[in-house]
């Protein structure tokens, strides 16, 4: 199974307080299923020390899109909140919609000298004699397709990559031009009901069409109107055998957050939530962050723009592989009170 992008998700956690503490882990199942793009993962610290009464919840997380399982999360609370009469645990669910389709089954104790950091819960199937996926037309996921199409007299070379969390990645290189020559994209993919056709919301204005073929082993590039390009010049892009993600290098927005020593941005473009490299021009970063930051709101996110790479980098936690990360390559600046734009499409 697939790590989600550093799994990519967009992780919403309630506000952290002066005096906070937070617990860390991850979360999987064991069925080999793919969540459908819109599934939405949560953990929620409770207290359930008084029988016979609702528990309460101290805090919580939650990554929309979810990805794909380990997902890792760190849920915040208030440390007033926790006293030497409280039991507390935490418990986790995956759903789609109102439909519950995974959760943890088992009381999972925490806190009170209990050692729980790092968590390792286990979600087991809600049965609801329904299949988790749908059949898509492009495929299992990820994936990569690549193809030379025709363009203003030239050859230019596509890449499509999409990732089972909703998101994708495009690069068109131009090939009869000299460097630089190349344009990447990032954003959302979804299928549109009917007519199967692949529709890319990324940075661009307009959308861009595919029609999936042959079970998702190619992809024929539409027009600007997602209708066929009506000429002889090729118009597929192939499906690669294993996938061979690329590391876009462009523009981005996102709401960065700084915490316990490390920093986080949820991307504009895609929702994704990917750990920030400490290197190139992050210093620039972490200084208009902290400066910006409303007093006595340490760790709130605020969004930036910078020029910046995706690429994998190793991983923080000892043992796991490594995972997307953005690399500060230029950092632009710091905007306190805004929020990423409204999405032009959805």
């Amino acid at each position: 199974m697939s790590t989600a992008s550093a799994t990519g998700l967009v992780a919403l956690a309630m506000p952290l307080p002066a005096h906070a503490g937070s617990l860390s882990g991850t979360a999987a199942y064991r069925e080999r299923i793919a969540l459908p793009p819109d599934a939405v993962f949560e953990a929620v610290l409770i207290d359930t020390a008084i029988a016979d009464a609702p528990a309460r919840e101290l805090g919580r997380v939650r990554l929309q899109p979810a990805g794909q399982p380990p997902f890792r999360f760190t849920i915040p609370y208030r440390n007033g909140d926790v006293t030497p009469v409280g039991r507390y645990s935490v418990r986790a669910t995956v759903r789609q919609g109102e439909r519950l389709l995974f959760t943890t089954d088992t009381f999972t104790p925490v806190l009170n000298g209990v050692p729980s950091q790092p968590l390792n819960l286990q979600l087991v199937a809600v049965q609801t004699g329904r299949p988790l996926l749908p059949s898509l037309p492009i495929g299992r996921l990820p994936a990569s397709w690549r193809g030379d199409l025709a363009f203003a007299g030239g050859r230019t070379r596509w890449q499509v990559d999409l990732l089972a969390d909703g998101s994708f990645q495009l690069r068109q290189t131009f090939l009869d031009r000299p460097a630089p020559n190349r344009f990447d994209d990032i954003g959302r993919w979804r299928i549109e009901p009917g007519s199967n056709r692949l529709v890319l919301h990324g940075g661009l204005e307009a959308p861009l069409f595919f029609q999936p073929l042959e079970g998702g082993a190619a992809l024929a590039k539409l027009d600007l109107q997602g209708e066929p390009l009506g000429s002889r010049q090729p118009d597929r892009l192939s499906r690669l055998a294993t996938p061979l993600p690329i590391d876009p290098r462009l523009h981005l927005a996102g709401m960065v957050r700084y915490l316990a020593d490390a920093a986080t941005i949820r991307l504009c473009a895609t929702g994704v939530r990917l750990p920030v490299a400490m290197e190139a021009d992050y210093p620039r970063l972490e200084r208009a962050y902290l400066k910006a930051q409303p007093a006595g709101r340490a760790g709130q996110p605020l969004l930036v723009n910078l020029e910046g790479l995706i690429t994998n980098r190793p991983s923080a936690e000892s043992g796991q592989p490594p995972q997307r990360t953005l690399v500060v390559e230029r950092f632009v600046g710091v905007h306190p009170g805004q929020g990423c734009p409204q999405a032009r499409h959805r």
